[in-house]
């Protein structure tokens, strides 16, 4: 297969996936399109790693020294606007994040590093689900995918629209920053609209807080080094002309050391709990963060 070759027949296979997303840990579809694919190229296939995850091995002369090339394959859960022929033909999933792009490009690589064959060692071709919700990579961890086939170095991308096609931006040290999701839960009194002195008003509290929190960052991390938090969601279970009991804010933070990271946590669960009787939740799936710079 030359290049033009491999180049339409990735393009084609985007479009189907783009067109048929699925979520996190719903890619049975998708799964099987990228076991399929592999198999017809002739590499060895393993199903069902971290529930839906896929891993493809290659072995190339003594097969010593193992690398994996990742990808992830989990829609994001929104409505696909558009009149192109590939958009998504299921409503509130779409490949928004680029993971149809990203499981492509590990399949062309996995063709073109068959042909050529100009290596001596293992590469084998993770296909992660669950990466939206942060769950997929502790599942195939949990389910040995590393120890399971050796794997001694991964490596993996991102797509960046903003940047020239054909181009790689890279750095030593960390270059995509860990997410913690986090869930502040306010508990108040409600009441009606027109009655707000008979209310314990938690979308006051939770204002106070959002604003509060965007000061963690400024007053608390040093400037040098990269922290973001950023409140995305804000839920309440009260109606147009009446004052909520409870109040949920949603969102994430961004770290790239782990003392950061743990001083974001500390830090908004100490100022939340100054405002008002409010439990904070962080996502159980985190893996710590190991870095190690060579």
């Amino acid at each position: 297969m030359n290049q033009q070759q491999l180049k339409q027949q990735l393009i084609a296979w985007r479009h189907y996936l783009h067109a048929h997303p699925e979520s996190a840990f719903e890619e049975q579809n998708t799964s099987r399109f990228i076991a399929e694919k592999l198999e017809a190229m002739g590499i060895e296939v393993h199903r069902d790693i971290g529930k839906t995850g896929v891993v493809g091995r290659l072995k190339c002369g003594d097969g010593k020294g193992v690398i994996a090339i990742r990808a992830d394959i989990d829609a994001i859960q929104l409505t696909e606007q558009g009149d192109w022929s590939y958009r998504s033909m299921t409503a509130e999933r779409m490949h928004g994040c680029g993971h149809d792009g990203h499981t492509c490009i590990a399949l062309g690589a996995a063709q073109l590093l068959l042909q050529r064959q100009n290596f001596n060692g293992t590469v084998c071709f993770v296909f992660q689900p669950a990466e939206e919700p942060g769950y997929g990579a502790r599942a195939m961890m949990d389910d040995g995918v590393i120890e399971r086939f050796g794997i001694e170095e991964i490596y993996g991308l991102h797509n960046m629209p903003g940047m020239k096609a054909g181009t790689i931006a890279t750095r030593v040290g960390a270059l995509m920053a860990s997410e913690d999701n986090f869930i502040i839960r306010i508990k108040g009194q409600g009441a009606h609209a027109a009655r707000p002195h008979m209310a314990k008003d938690p979308l006051v509290i939770a204002a106070e807080i959002i604003l509060a929190l965007q000061t963690i960052v400024s007053r608390n991390v040093d400037p040098n080094v990269p922290a973001v938090i950023s409140c995305t969601e804000l839920h309440t279970d009260g109606i147009r002309n009446a004052i909520p009991t409870h109040v949920e804010i949603k969102g994430d933070t961004r770290s790239f050391a782990p003392e950061v990271q743990m001083l974001l946590e500390e830090r908004m669960r100490t100022l939340a709990k100054r405002f008002a009787r409010c439990t904070v939740r962080r996502a159980s799936s985190a893996i710590p963060m190991n870095l190690r710079q060579r």
